[in-house]
């Protein structure tokens, strides 16, 4: 590849278009991976798009709230899987901070709220299915369903964007420190590191904030979700007994 790079202008724009600035593209293996990661996102991307047109064509789903969570699930679908689609583009060197900071904003609330909303999913699920729910009854709860989800996912990118925490990581920007290797606030005050401060540039502790915006919620919606799919299971099971 990099043969017909020095000898093809073509060559050399999608060079420029698949390689991640934090990748040696020499590498068959990071160049494979690259490319496929673009056209997995933009089937991610074109798929929420579609289940999003299905659900905006008929009145009828656009009031039920199952299918108003299926909407906002595809539409923060729609948002990460975008900005993983450009992810070369917005890191530096290529990017800029400004760009990255961006990408960085799309993808915790795109990701975090998804999450958020797969809950919401599941909890209407089960009042509906196993406690016989009314659609006049669970609308009540619309706004929670919605604005709970959504809204963690925009404070919690809203906070990291203000504290700097967004910054390249391996192939995307996200919740890092910069430099990767620099010494936290935390490390310091544990006695992990001789340093008296912090050396991080940007995103002091922000391996902190990434359980505590990301992998904590994220293992417990996926214990919330695995605990309501048994408990319907069960009373499927036991309805047709």
């Amino acid at each position: 590849f990099n043969q017909c790079n020095q000898t093809s202008s073509n060559s050399n724009f999608l060079y420029l278009l698949f390689s991640p600035s934090t990748l040696n593209m020499s590498d068959p293996y990071n160049l494979a991976r690259s490319i496929l990661q673009k056209i997995a996102c933009t089937l991610s991307a074109t798929g929420s798009l579609m289940i999003a047109s299905q659900v905006l064509q008929k009145k009828k789903n656009r009031v039920k709230l199952q299918q108003i969570i299926l909407l906002a699930i595809s539409f923060c679908d729609f948002v990460s899987s975008s900005a993983w689609i450009f992810t070369d583009f917005l890191m530096p060197p290529k990017g800029n901070q400004q760009s990255c900071d961006a990408q960085g904003f799309l993808l915790q609330f795109g990701n975090s709220s998804n999450m958020m909303l797969m809950v919401s999913l599941q909890v209407q699920y089960i009042l509906v299915i196993k406690y016989g729910w009314s659609d006049r009854k669970i609308n009540k709860l619309k706004p929670y369903f919605l604005i709970l989800p959504l809204g963690f996912g925009a404070l919690t990118a809203t906070v990291s964007l203000v504290l700097k925490l967004f910054n390249p990581s391996y192939w995307d920007c996200w919740l890092m420190p910069y430099p990767a290797d620099c010494t936290s606030t935390y490390e310091i005050k544990h006695g992990m590191s001789d340093l008296e401060e912090s050396n991080c540039v940007r995103g002091d502790n922000a391996f902190i904030f990434q359980w505590a915006f990301f992998f904590a919620p994220l293992w417990a919606a996926t214990v919330i979700c695995f605990v309501v799919m048994y408990k319907m299971t069960k009373s499927v099971e036991e309805a047709e007994k």
